[in-house]
């Protein structure tokens, strides 16, 4: 499991928790940490993607050069 889903999961966990205990501490804890689970989600996203992006330039160069 990713630390976003596992940050996400305990989230939830501790957001019900709270809800459930009428703990207002725990509940917004909990809804701050599936927030930063779904940041770190979109920062690994967006990471990829641009690795991704990275290595379609790579292999468009070498094409180009090997063409010429």
């Amino acid at each position: 499991m990713s630390d976003s889903l596992g940050d996400k999961v305990k989230g939830v966990a501790k957001e019900t928790a709270g809800r459930a205990t009428g703990d207002e501490n725990l509940e917004r804890e909990g809804e701050a940490q599936q927030k930063s689970g779904q940041k770190q989600n979109e920062a690994e996203r967006l990471e990829q993607e641009a690795a991704d992006k990275r290595a379609d330039a790579a292999d468009a160069k070498a094409e180009q050069i090997r063409r010429d």
